[in-house]
């Protein structure tokens, strides 16, 4: 939604101080009464904006939502200077700040939903179906964000009712109760009211409405052991399918092009902008999943290769998925090439412009695959001759023997050239919540738990071909009978890796320990993860301050 609104709302429960983005006019509103003002449509309008902008303050593009959905999974671990680490080893408490900061920030995007809903009612200057859309907004929203909550947390604190002034006293309510009460009546509401497209871009449309349905559905069918549910997956997100609205890009890495971020794959997403003043947190994966290229020779820290943290390193498990061979997306996901941009510390036979590091991802001996001018596929060995030559003296090569807590591939999906300084940390790139290629990915889920085998072996297929080189795409089919949760889960890795999804992934279908402890190592480390992993890490513990707070008692999470 390419909108910027700031307000002031001097009211009794709506707290709405910027949406998520805008290059419309800004607006300045203060000194009103807050009944008053969202009686108008405007108003109104102003305060749903504002339940949009908690979708980046922790989460979207955010190193809190990104480490509560990847870290300590089977496909990431933490790189050296993993901030959240002991997230990631499994060596946090119930004071954690991030599982506080996340916790918070949702139920203020909650509570500014029912506000919304609760005042959308006193509006009287709109046609009802201006309403009507401000609602299913607004439901939409609250869906998402209890979503989120009851998938970190379980059974969580749930209202439907907005929270005027101080309140001590919280429930501890059933997840399938908010599901069943909340999350799916208010999908349901937006899929019947929301259009297929906005003038906005970014606002909640039907496709993401139903898109989300079918993830909801997903998660619920696992969670209760229910078939009606799995069916309901596959019918929601044949909706999606079937709508002829979205459809694949022809190649994979297209999806992560700066210039071409609002493309026919993407069905919803989070606006960033490149105008620094009005960004807010941005979008800060790109200094996230960088290895410490800046410190090795001939390079320098810069604008196009990103602001190092070295925060999420691929697992050993991860870069081994890919058949490389047919799989085009380990070469369009990882970044192979850094060209030399100091020349104040350039190896001896080194100039600038020259390739500086290559991580061809393989070891000396053996084959990999890169790409000619027409994206078609050329086989390549890494010789010992060529390794030998250029290592340390026109090069640095590093190859997965070589690989540590600060080198390691890291991935193009998150780049951001478009930042004005290098150091910049409120990146400009929208984040993809929803993409078209995952429409097929819970289908194929769902039709697996259904045990319709052929039917989940076709849509896996889909999204298998487009990933396969070109004239490659048969030897990447699955038949009927390859199909299990290991080719389910696989799967999901190749695609949608670094992309908020992996913990879910696992909690939902009853693999995280086991998959932790089996592996979550990146090659010469330490395996804390599986160490310290338990049953209870499938929920994050309740803040501890949230339970403090509550004077009518608030119950732990078991073995918190």
């Amino acid at each position: 939604m390419k909108k910027i609104i700031l307000i002031i709302f001097i009211t009794t429960g709506l707290l709405a101080f910027q949406s998520c983005e805008s290059y419309l006019e800004e607006e300045m509103v203060s000194d009103v009464s807050g009944t008053q003002y969202l009686t108008n449509y405007s108003g109104i309008s102003d305060a749903l904006d504002g339940a949009y902008s908690y979708l980046k303050n922790y989460y979207y593009g955010q190193e809190c939502g990104l480490s509560l959905t990847m870290y300590g999974t089977d496909v990431y671990t933490n790189g050296s200077d993993g901030w959240y680490k002991s997230l990631s080893q499994y060596y946090f408490d119930t004071s954690a700040s991030y599982v506080r900061n996340l916790w918070n920030n949702l139920y203020a995007a909650i509570n500014q939903c029912n506000g919304v809903i609760a005042q959308i009612g006193k509006v009287t200057d709109a046609e009802e179906s201006e309403i009507a859309e401000v609602k299913a907004e607004a439901r939409f929203l609250r869906a998402l964000y209890y979503f989120i909550a009851v998938q970190q947390w379980g059974d969580v604190h749930f209202t439907l009712e907005e929270t005027v002034g101080v309140e001590l006293d919280a429930n501890k309510t059933a997840k399938k109760t908010i599901y069943d009460e909340g999350i799916i009546p208010d999908l349901e509401f937006a899929i019947s009211v929301l259009p297929e497209t906005q003038s906005e871009y970014g606002r909640a449309t039907k496709g993401a409405a139903q898109f989300l349905l079918s993830k909801v559905y997903l998660r619920y069918g696992w969670d209760n052991n229910d078939s009606d549910a799995f069916e309901n997956a596959v019918s929601y997100a044949d909706a999606v399918i079937e709508s002829g609205t979205y459809t694949l890009l022809d190649n994979y890495g297209d999806l992560f092009d700066i210039d071409n971020q609002e493309n026919e794959e993407v069905i919803w997403s989070v606006q960033n902008t490149t105008n620094t003043l009005d960004n807010g947190n941005g979008n800060t994966a790109h200094i996230l999943f960088q290895m410490e290229y800046d410190k090795l020779p001939g390079m320098q820290r810069s604008i196009e290769y990103g602001r190092p943290w070295k925060r999420y390193c691929p697992t050993e498990y991860l870069l081994s998925l890919w058949d490389r061979q047919y799989d085009a997306r380990y070469h369009n996901g990882f970044q192979h090439v850094w060209t030399a941009n100091n020349s104040s510390s350039l190896l001896t036979n080194q100039s600038v412009g020259d390739t500086a590091i290559f991580i061809p991802g393989v070891n000396v001996g053996e084959v990999f695959y890169v790409a000619d001018e027409d994206g078609n596929r050329v086989e390549r060995t890494l010789s010992e001759a060529y390794y030998n030559e250029r290592q340390g003296t026109s090069m640095s090569i590093y190859t997965p023997d070589d690989y540590t807590l600060k080198i390691y591939p890291n991935t193009l999906k998150f780049l951001d050239p478009d930042r004005t300084d290098k150091n910049q940390t409120a990146g400009t790139r929208d984040w993809v919540v929803m993409r078209f290629a995952e429409a097929y990915l819970i289908a194929a889920e769902a039709h697996y738990k259904l045990e319709e085998y052929d039917e989940a072996a076709a849509m896996l297929n889909v999204v298998r071909e487009r990933a396969a080189w070109p004239g490659y795409e048969t030897q990447m089919d699955v038949t009927a009978g390859e199909v299990d949760l290991d080719l389910i889960l696989e799967e999901r890795a190749r695609e949608l890796f670094g992309e908020n999804e992996r913990f879910y992934d696992l909690t939902r279908t009853g693999t995280l320990v086991e998959r932790v402890k089996s592996y979550c190592n990146a090659i010469n480390y330490t395996n804390y993860a599986a160490n310290n992993i338990s049953e209870k890490h499938y929920l994050r513990p309740i803040p501890q301050d949230h339970i403090d707070k509550c004077e009518n008692g608030y119950e732990q999470n078991e073995g918190w």
